[in-house]
């Protein structure tokens, strides 16, 4: 996929100026398989995006009609307050990486994506259509993922399918939430876990 010039130099700036952690940037590839049940030329949402490194892959693997961006952003205010080796200890701007990831999607010319600068499920009238694909990695809390999966069931089509990350079956493990959520949510609700485990990856269809 050829890059644009401005693009290549503005994000090779910012993995010098931020660096990312390798093991983050390794376990990229680990995260990818689960894209294989995303359909390709359709329409998905990515909701907790960051600096853009999975929405990358996104459109690299499933090279979707059109990408749903959902993130807050700036919304959180001028800094992120969290995560130091992922925001440079707290000095990353929250603005710096809503540009970033709108730049590693802007070479895909055949994704059409929206950003949208906001906290799912609250921007839900943004999304003008029925989702194919939803990509999950926002909250990371079993209060807040309960919340979020209740909230996409009404906007997934038919078949669609709802991914995510975070996948930790150990209760010790800071995101062992979003896997006891998913549990119960697929005890109670007409969705099915139809994959999870490697690279902490999870994938659920309807019943």
């Amino acid at each position: 996929m050829p890059h644009d010039d401005s693009n290549a130099d503005f994000l090779k700036r910012a993995d010098a100026a931020f660096p990312m952690p390798q093991r983050e940037l390794d376990r990229l590839a680990q995260r990818r398989w689960i894209l294989r049940y995303a359909r390709n030329g359709s329409v998905g949402a990515e909701i907790g995006v960051f600096r853009g490194h999975f929405s990358e892959i996104i459109c690299q693997t499933v090279s979707p009609r059109k990408l749903y961006l959902i993130d807050p952003w700036t919304k959180l205010g001028e800094r992120f307050g969290w995560g130091k080796a992922y925001t440079a200890n707290d000095t990353l701007p929250t603005a710096q990486a809503r540009d970033e990831a709108q730049a590693r999607v802007a070479t895909f010319e055949n994704v059409e994506t929206v950003l949208v600068e906001d906290h799912f499920p609250a921007c839900r009238g943004s999304l003008a259509e029925k989702l194919d694909f939803a990509y999950l990695d926002a909250s990371h809390d079993y209060a807040a993922t309960l919340k979020e999966l209740s909230a996409l069931s009404p906007q997934m089509a038919p078949d669609g399918i709802i991914l995510g990350d975070d996948w930790q079956i150990n209760p010790a493990h800071q995101h062992h939430g979003v896997f006891h959520a998913v549990q119960d949510y697929t005890r109670h609700e007409p969705w099915q876990i139809v994959a999870a485990g490697p690279g902490g990856q999870w994938a659920l269809a309807r019943r």
